[in-house]
């Protein structure tokens, strides 16, 4: 075809598929299959409202359920109007013989197939276009879910009817029976769709990949989840244009061996550039927070990798009733993206049911048992000889799964993952060697590391720093080397003053480049007037922070915590490399003094890490808190806000941390699984700013969506109707009027 027939060649190709899509909209079997469609698209959206509506369920990604459901959910309606749609395409152009007539219009083969194709596509469009009232309903029941997730699903929803569109146009190619057309569609198409489930009962590695590559399953899963992948496009973009052309070559009544010839060589060169597409395909993320990206800290982290990292993921694919394991799921992805990354790393993924032998040898030799494996592990490990370095990984490190009673209906569904940070900590630890040694103060009134009393212990404290890598021994501050081998030394809840033989470890330590992280209060005595004193004060001023005599309150209130003695802060927080990532986090403090900054010489300008704001004050009337009377900001001798909480400064080679509260780390505050603002948080990342470990700083875990319905009985039925009766009503109405305009 010459370029200058083009826009004639286009021209006829949208007539013919403008000519089709009016056929299909008066056909009174198009209206009876779109409300059968609409029907159960709109059930199973009911009951998805009632799932999450129940106050006993756990909340859940909507769309995931919506999209990448269950074979019955989503596949079935699917499969079934794809066969509908396509059966009488060309099957029916056959049995009245008024194909040859429009191959003498004059249209050419190829024209009548994309006609009759593009005709198709638009009329599988226009059944889901009624479905985006369900994205309507949800907004207006106050609920925002992630719009990504919901886009990339309509797109896997459209790439999977091109497909089977495209299958269906070549089965009515090849007979002139309707039904015979819509069977051998229904079932070519089925084939299709669950070839992917053969993955684990193949023999053959490569078949198996091809297989796991090639999954539909695969497919919508991720796009569900707001991930789509390049090589999709391609995959689904060479289905269509060889079926296509499959069509061309069995309708073309010359049916030339030049036909069959060029047929071939354009399955040769489209499997050559759908591979080469695929291969070169970005995984993209679509979701708000993009909670499936690796930040550029993990990027960072991966790329300076100093050795190899063998990463061995033995995680079952499926868990009870044949359900995906969510955490599979996550690993894939997640460790998928670091390989990509990172040069260094080097990613197998074994499933315990088909790799039973080499997996049992596998956590026999890191020292786990049959219930590690049963449940899942990682096993990371670097090095080889006497300088091979092992560590491992179970699913509670990794992933936070949702609770509620459903979830022994639907399957475990995961809330937070939290294995990006925790893989990279592991990738480290065995990569790098070196050991940052925290040492604790102990002998001063300082609660135990060992104490499991809600208000009396760091035990909490204790497992968080353990679980960063970080090695956690007493301070002897009664030997002149107590201190020997400690990177940072923490001094957390001392209730008395340090003796001056200790101090002068203390600063020893400092000045030959010893970090320091200071959790101190304001702690008042019994019968006191003012504040009690650790004697590190004159030590802290030397970088330039001051503590003061007064308590820091703010009406921001903490919940079940004292009115302006505990609060949560929002706000306030310093641009420091220390708290960058947790600008706009929440974190609590309580019964906090008061701190100032000030330039010194010899050392850094000091800089604030949070600080309460304009309407929080430092309160002199230590008394009157101590009785619990009513206070109230008093200009002539209280301070007015904003006033440093967290403070960082650094003298020489030596850094501080000051955060002027130590009860946000004791066990009541501290436990994730209770109460979880970002105190944790603020403690690690002092301590990363001061090994330097600033790598890590910001990784944090990301929540997945979360959708949670509070309906009234009214406002539920009131949507359920809207399901059930008013999408089909529509298409119902929608045919009636056709006919009564046909009629007319």
């Amino acid at each position: 075809m010459s370029l200058r027939r083009a826009p004639a060649w286009l021209v006829g190709t949208a007539s013919l598929a403008h000519r089709e899509l009016l056929s299909l909209f008066v056909t009174p079997l198009a209206y009876v299959v779109a409300t059968l469609f609409l029907l159960l698209q709109g059930w199973n959206f009911a009951l998805l409202l009632r799932v999450l509506n129940d106050p006993l369920a756990a909340p859940g990604p909507v769309m995931q359920y919506f999209f990448g459901g269950s074979f019955f959910i989503f596949w079935l309606p699917v499969l079934f109007t794809c066969s509908t749609i396509s059966m009488r395409l060309l099957a029916e152009e056959n049995k009245q013989g008024t194909l040859e007539a429009l191959l003498t219009a004059p249209l050419s083969p190829a024209q009548v197939v994309l006609g009759k194709y593009a005709g198709a596509l638009a009329f599988y469009a226009a059944l889901w276009l009624p479905t985006v009232v369900f994205y309507v309903l949800l907004r207006g029941a106050s609920v925002e879910p992630d719009l990504g997730p919901i886009l990339s699903g309509y797109l896997g929803t459209g790439l999977v009817g091109a497909s089977f569109l495209a299958l269906g146009l070549l089965t009515s190619a090849t007979t002139r029976s309707q039904l015979t057309a819509a069977i051998a569609s229904f079932v070519l198409c089925t084939i299709v769709l669950l070839a992917g489930l053969l993955v684990d009962q193949v023999e053959s590695e490569t078949l198996a990949t091809i297989l796991d590559r090639t999954s539909l399953l695969t497919m919508m899963q991720e796009m569900a989840q707001g991930i789509v992948d390049g090589r999709w496009l391609w995959l689904h973009g060479a289905v269509v244009v060889l079926s296509l052309a499959a069509a061309v070559v069995v309708i073309d009544p010359r049916r030339r061996h030049e036909r069959l010839l060029q047929l071939g060589l354009l399955v040769v060169a489209v499997g050559h550039l759908a591979w080469l597409g695929a291969r070169h395909g970005q995984r993209g993320d679509w979701t708000g927070g993009r909670v499936y990206s690796l930040s550029e800290r993990a990027e960072t982290v991966l790329r300076e990798l100093p050795g190899p990292v063998d990463v061995r993921v033995l995680v079952p694919s499926t868990i009870g009733g044949g359900r995906p394991n969510p955490l599979a799921q996550e690993l894939r992805e997640v460790l998928g993206r670091m390989a990509q990354a990172g040069p260094n790393l080097r990613v197998h993924l074994l499933d315990p049911d088909r790799d039973r032998q080499e997996a049992e040898q596998l956590v026999a030799e890191f020292g786990l048992g049959g219930r590690d494996l049963a449940d899942g592990v990682v096993l990371v490990r670097a090095g080889q000889g006497a300088q091979l370095r092992k560590t491992h990984l179970l699913p509670g490190d990794l992933v936070t799964y949702a609770t509620g009673p459903d979830v022994q209906a639907t399957g475990p569904r995961v809330k937070e993952f939290r294995g990006e940070e925790a893989l990279l900590t592991a990738f480290l630890q065995v990569g790098d060697p070196t050991e940052t040694t925290v040492c604790h103060t102990q002998g001063h009134g300082e609660p135990p590391f060992d104490g499991l009393e809600p208000f009396g212990g760091y035990a909490h404290l204790g497992d968080l720093l353990r679980e960063a890598n970080l090695r956690l021994r007493a301070a002897d501050l009664d030997a002149a080397d107590g201190l020997r081998g400690c990177d940072v030394l923490l001094v957390a809840g001392p209730s008395g003053a340090l003796p001056p033989a200790q101090l002068r470890v203390v600063e020893r330590f400092a000045d030959e480049g010893g970090d320091l992280l200071l959790l101190t209060g304001a702690v008042v005595r019994p019968g006191a007037t003012g504040l009690a004193e650790h004697g590190l004060e004159p030590l802290a001023a030397r970088y330039g922070i001051v503590f003061g005599e007064r308590v820091v309150l703010d009406p921001h209130g903490m919940p079940s915590g004292t009115p302006l003695l505990a609060f949560t802060l929002v706000d306030g927080w310093g641009d420091h490399p220390a708290v960058r990532a947790l600008v706009g986090r929440p974190v609590s403090l309580l019964v906090v003094r008061e701190l100032s900054l000030q330039t010194v010489p010899e050392a850094e300008p000091p800089a604030v890490l949070v600080q309460v704001g304009e309407d929080g004050w430092a309160e002199s009337d230590i008394g009157a808190l101590r009785t619990g009377a009513m206070v109230a900001f008093d200009e002539e001798v209280d301070r007015a806000g904003p006033i440093p909480v967290a403070a960082a400064g650094q003298r020489g080679s030596s850094r501080l941390v000051v955060i002027a509260s130590d009860q946000l780390a004791l066990n009541a505050y501290l436990r994730e699984d209770i109460v979880y603002d970002h105190g944790r948080d603020l403690v690690l990342n002092a301590i990363g700013w001061l090994t330097e470990r600033d790598l890590l700083l910001g990784i944090r875990p990301r929540t997945r969506e979360h959708v949670k319905l509070v309906l009234l009985p009214e406002q539920l039925q009131r949507m359920t109707l809207v399901c059930l009766l008013g999408l089909p009503g529509f298409a119902i109405l929608l045919g009636l009027w056709v006919l009564w305009r046909r009629r007319r």
